[in-house]
């Protein structure tokens, strides 16, 4: 025999009646709903104990705030780091695909940092906010694709791999010492 409650239709518990109350009155309350004024004028008003405020229970949801979009606070991080990784895969595949291959990487890069470029000036419109500097968006597009040609022609695929790795072991590493 065992401590727990056995209940017909395995670990589910049987569903029960919601209980009365919340947010309007329990379906067997024999009071009306509203009290009418007392007779007297305010001073009998004033008398009476507030059985219509005790029996108030609201119906609408009180008030709906908007919670503006705030701007970021990270700056051009994430670009700089889009950028970084950018220059991570296409040097680490530079040697083992043709150069086509390599100009159409960067030419998807620089389509997806148009677009992010897009979205990011659309959401300043929209929420009403300063423009931020647009210089970091070219420096990314223009000196991702740069310093992957450039590392390439330096240092060849195999070295650009292996920094790869270091570099994203040592990210983990900060990450995981972050939390």
């Amino acid at each position: 025999m065992t401590d727990t409650p056995q209940h017909p239709g395995g670990y589910q518990y049987p569903e029960e009646p919601e209980p009365a109350g919340g947010y309007e009155p329990p379906p067997s309350d024999p009071r009306p709903r509203f009290d009418p004024p007392p007779e007297g004028g305010a001073e009998a008003a004033e008398k009476t104990p507030p059985a219509v405020a005790d029996r108030f229970r609201r119906t609408t949801p009180a008030r709906l705030r908007v919670v503006r979009a705030e701007r970021g606070r990270g700056g051009p991080w994430r670009l700089a780091c889009v950028a970084v990784l950018h220059v991570m895969v296409v040097g680490g595949m530079a040697d083992y695909v043709e150069p086509s291959v390599r100009a159409l990487a960067h030419l998807v890069f620089w389509l997806l940092t148009a677009l992010a470029f897009a979205v990011a000036v659309r959401r300043e419109k929209s929420n009403g906010w300063s423009p931020a500097p647009r210089w970091p968006w070219a420096a990314a597009a223009l000196g991702g694709a740069a310093a992957a040609e450039i590392l390439i022609l330096w240092v060849g695929s195999p070295a650009i791999i292996t920094a790869a790795v270091v570099l994203l072991g040592l990210a983990l590493f900060v990450l995981a010492l972050a939390g």
